[in-house]
């Protein structure tokens, strides 16, 4: 049996940080404590283990407090796109939108983490019953179609420096990494370099030719990205 983590979150201490929810504002303080309060459930899920597996059906709508997770996603040629979440991200909405729909991607713990799960019922009457957080899905899954598009223009730069910095610059939006840390990406090199499709040992050259331009800074299984427009820009 594995031991619990100290850092997971139980149900209290994540509502009693609720403010912080990228979509708490969205909601009356009634929707959320005749809604959201009773239906919520906390998961505490370790490094390695799936959030879930594609074709499975969804368990609600997922967030993600503590940690990060890699989702990948499945593209024609057999390979799959690597998309990262962040703590304070949610994800699953489009399969609960177009509802009986199936998971299409795999997601996997990069570290311990804390998952949290909005039922579809709780997730569809939010829908229904407020307007403002209706709006708040729409921004999110423009910002995420955006993020997508630039992730695989990004994947497509021949010179592995390019791609390594236009990658990096993808991880960064408003809504899938909204804290104010945002920037300092607690993941390993290894971890990062297989989201940019790059060998280890290329990776590790364009950090050093990106950190010497001063867009990011290597630390210790760490990596924060400074000047995340220029990272975007690179090689343009």
């Amino acid at each position: 049996m594995q031991q619990l983590n100290p850092s997971f979150l139980d149900k209290d201490q994540v509502l009693a940080n609720w403010s912080r929810c990228i979509w708490a504002s969205s909601i009356s303080t009634e929707l959320f404590e005749d809604c959201v309060r009773p239906a919520l459930q906390v998961r505490h899920i370790h490094a390695g283990q799936y959030l879930w597996r594609a074709n499975d059906l969804p368990l609600g709508w997922i967030g993600v407090t503590r940690g990060a997770a890699k989702l990948c996603v499945p593209t024609e040629d057999g390979r799959s796109i690597a998309l990262c979440g962040f703590a304070g991200s949610w994800f699953g909405e489009a399969s609960l939108l177009h509802r009986k729909s199936r998971l299409d991607c795999d997601a996997v713990a990069l570290h311990d983490l804390t998952m949290l799960i909005l039922p579809d019922a709780a997730f569809q009457r939010l829908r229904n019953e407020s307007a403002s957080f209706g709006q708040f899905l729409l921004t999110l899954m423009a910002e995420r179609n955006q993020q997508l598009l630039r992730l695989i223009t990004a994947l497509q730069s021949a010179d592995i420096t390019s791609r390594v910095a236009k990658c990096l610059g993808t991880l960064i939006t408003p809504m899938n990494f909204p804290f104010p840390d945002a920037g300092l990406l607690n993941v390993t090199q290894s971890e990062l370099a297989d989201f940019c499709r790059v060998s280890r040992s290329r990776f590790n050259e364009a950090l050093l030719e990106l950190e010497r331009r001063d867009l990011l800074e290597v630390g210790y299984r760490s990596v924060r990205l400074k000047d995340v427009e220029g990272l975007r820009s690179y090689g343009t």
